[in-house]
């Protein structure tokens, strides 16, 4: 199994919702995780550039640990 297009968009679209149903800002919960607001605006749309046609996001291990920590939730849960 190999991460893809399609997985990567899914883990962006469920840490942008637990984003939401947390009340957090893109701001707050990349400060939280210790990257870049644009970098969160990359993972939650799927995508590793501005390049709409550019790679899928595929983040550190640190980082989705570091999402997950910040939202309390597990890493399972945000991996497809």
């Amino acid at each position: 199994m190999s991460w893809d297009r399609d997985d990567a968009r899914v883990f962006g679209a469920r840490v942008r919702a637990l984003r939401k149903k947390q009340g957090f800002s893109q701001e707050t919960l990349a400060h939280e995780v210790g990257v870049t607001k644009n970098h969160m605006q990359l993972i939650e749309a799927g995508r590793s550039s501005s390049a709409i046609s550019g790679p899928p996001s595929n983040p550190r291990m640190s980082t989705v640990y570091g999402i997950a920590a910040a939202l309390g939730v597990h890493p399972s849960e945000l991996i497809p």
